[in-house]
């Protein structure tokens, strides 16, 4: 519904643009419309505020899917290590097993820049390791991207690690996807994953 409400925004202001253009082009007044332009703005960035500052983060249980358009990812288990093959962390090692669905009615699916953090009650927010993740492949093999492609129906799991400070405290895992421009649909609850 969020992404509605920001297309629907962009299409008007746009249309309010063209509009624009054609009044400059018949040499016609266009403060009233660049005013009406400027209200939509500001609504929108006014009703992106209170959307923002209201949601929370809402528990999950594992296994829940966690759901952007047909495109769906949970995690499924986590685990602490000290070290992972040689590598030791600067702080802990938490591995999350992440499981992916296609739940399209007719096509594969690839989604948008997916995302997993860990994050914890101070709001510390913790991305994959590149060092740990190096050190679980080396030890099991090749793990798949959480972006991969994935056919009709389709279930594939991967394994991603992060390097957590010792002194977190309450861990969440969060999954989210989307290019840098779905930070500026309306925002909604986060769905999380309690992991400590």
């Amino acid at each position: 519904m969020q992404a509605l409400y920001f297309l629907a925004t962009i299409l008007t202001i746009l249309i309010l643009v063209i509009r624009i253009l054609v009044k400059l082009i018949r040499k016609r007044p266009i403060l009233k419309t660049i005013k009406v332009i400027l209200y939509f703005f500001i609504i929108y960035i006014l009703l992106w505020g209170i959307f923002y500052f209201k949601a929370k983060n809402q528990t999950v249980p594992l296994a829940t899917d966690i759901c952007f358009d047909d495109w769906c990812a949970t995690v499924t288990s986590f685990e602490k290590a000290e070290k992972i093959g040689n590598q030791v962390p600067s702080g802990q090692f938490i591995i999350l097993t992440i499981k992916m669905t296609n739940k399209a009615k007719g096509i594969a699916q690839k989604p948008s820049e997916p995302r997993v953090h860990i994050i914890d009650d101070n709001s510390h927010i913790w991305s994959a390791s590149v060092a740990g993740q190096k050190a679980l492949e080396n030890v099991q093999g090749h793990l798949l991207p959480i972006d991969q492609r994935l056919e009709l129906h389709q279930s594939l799991e991967t394994k991603i690690v992060f390097d957590v400070s010792k002194n977190a405290k309450s861990l969440n895992a969060l999954i989210e996807e989307g290019p840098f421009i779905t930070k500026l649909l309306l925002r909604d609850d986060n769905k999380i994953f309690k992991i400590q």
